[in-house]
C-alpha cells in the first residue's frame, strides 16, 4: 500500500493567511496541516487538518500608522512586497453585539 497510510511518520504545520472581506477588513486565518513524512524526513503529502478563525485587520494606510493591538508584515500571494497589518482588535461579533 503506498501513499501517507503507509508512512509511519508525521509532523504538523501552521500556515498564517489572511482572507480579504467584503468589508475592506481582512480575516487572519490559520491552516493547520498534517504532513505525512518518509523515511528520510522529506513531506510525502499533506492535509489540511483544520482552518482556525483569528482576528480582524486591515492594511495600514501609511509608515507611520500604528495598532495599540498589534501589527504583522504580510506578503500577499502576486504581491512583490509585504505589506503591514493593524490588528483591529475586535472582531465582527463585537458590532453584532455591541461591545465594541
Amino acid at each position: 500500500m503506498d501513499g501517507p497510510l503507509r508512512s509511519k511518520r508525521m509532523t504538523t504545520g501552521i500556515e498564517r493567511v489572511f482572507r480579504h472581506l467584503r468589508s475592506g477588513l481582512y480575516r487572519e486565518i490559520y491552516l493547520h496541516y498534517i504532513h505525512f513524512l518518509d523515511d528520510s524526513g522529506h513531506i510525502m503529502s499533506s492535509k489540511l487538518d483544520k482552518t482556525i478563525e483569528g482576528k480582524l485587520f486591515r492594511r495600514a494606510a501609511n509608515d507611520t500608522e500604528r495598532s495599540r493591538h498589534g501589527e504583522v508584515e504580510y506578503k500577499f500571494p502576486g504581491e512583490d512586497d509585504s505589506v503591514r497589518m493593524l490588528d483591529m482588535g475586535h472582531d465582527l461579533d463585537d458590532f453584532r453585539y455591541g461591545r465594541h
